[in-house]
């Protein structure tokens, strides 16, 4: 979920009401491009960012949205790849390389945010927390670490729960269980319906040797209607087998492939219904991105 308003406005020059705000040009730029944003016209919103920074290339609002369209655009070629068909080819591998591609160029537009954000502007802590997601993207968890952090100590940054869920997550794939834990069952105390948080803790709560938790978050995520999370009826399947269920956790993997059966996770989750329950009951159970990132 990305949270766009209205850019952030000063006050009146002196001689004018002091409590009506200016609209500054690239500020009229920026609204119209968050409009164009919500009703799916991203190349309109891309011209209309260009002319807000042509007008005040410090725009923070308008470097930030800048970064939401890059990241969200290669998102979308890594989900054409692997959710929708797990392609392996020559062409998907250049297609992933402008994936990859567009995640820096987000990055750098999230870096020029959170420069440009004054002191104490809840927008610097959205822009690092965002700049945590890229991390994760890349595998760079340190750098993950320390971008989630830093947005967790802006004063006036909301969205806490995401950037404690990206913290958590950046901690699990250190093979710190007990951190990751820590932050994430932080991050679904404070928003019980974040998915992608009791997602991630459900993952975690597996590899703890914990099935009956997993089960539990996992579970809430499925039945939430908003959080299409495939990946969970893995875990529920690893955990049902971990329980001595074998029949259930036969009927998540079914789900897990039908719900779309041409995704990298499918095969996966096939494996687990072609072999024989025992035989993959204790077997490691890789972590898989899930739709919507951090």
């Amino acid at each position: 979920m990305v949270a766009l308003g209205c850019a952030a406005r000063r006050q009146g020059a002196e001689g004018e009401d002091p409590g009506a705000p200016t609209v500054s040009p690239a500020d009229k730029h920026y609204d119209v491009a968050v409009g164009s944003f919500h009703n799916g016209m991203f190349e309109d919103a891309r011209r209309n960012l260009d002319r807000a920074l042509a007008v005040d290339p410090k725009h923070a609002d308008s470097h930030y949205l800048q970064g939401v369209l890059m990241l969200n655009e290669g998102k979308t070629i890594v989900d054409a790849l692997e959710s929708e068909r797990c392609l392996e080819d020559a062409s998907a591998q250049l297609q992933r390389e402008r994936a990859d591609q567009l995640h820096r160029q987000a990055a750098k537009a999230f870096e020029q945010a959170a420069d440009h954000y004054p002191e104490g502007a809840a927008g610097r802590g959205r822009a690092r927390n965002s700049l945590a997601v890229i991390d994760l993207f890349f595998h760079d968890d340190d750098a993950a670490i320390e971008h989630a952090e830093s947005a967790l100590g802006e004063q006036f940054y909301t969205d806490r729960y995401s950037a404690l869920a990206n913290l958590g997550w950046a901690y699990y794939h250190k093979g710190d269980l007990i951190r990751a834990t820590t932050e994430l069952r932080q991050s679904v105390l404070i928003n019980g319906d974040y998915c992608v948080g009791r997602y991630r803790l459900a993952q975690v709560y597996l590899d703890s040797g914990l099935p009956e938790q997993a089960l539990e978050q996992a579970q809430q995520v499925v039945e939430d209607q908003r959080c299409p999370i495939q990946d969970a009826h893995r875990i529920i399947g690893a955990a049902m087998l971990r329980l001595g269920k074998a029949d259930d956790a036969q009927s998540a993997f079914q789900t897990c492939v039908s719900l779309a059966p041409r995704s990298c996770l499918a095969t996966d989750c096939a494996r687990f219904i072609e072999a024989e329950g025992a035989a993959v009951a204790h077997a490691p159970i890789p972590a898989v991105p899930p739709p919507g990132g951090g």
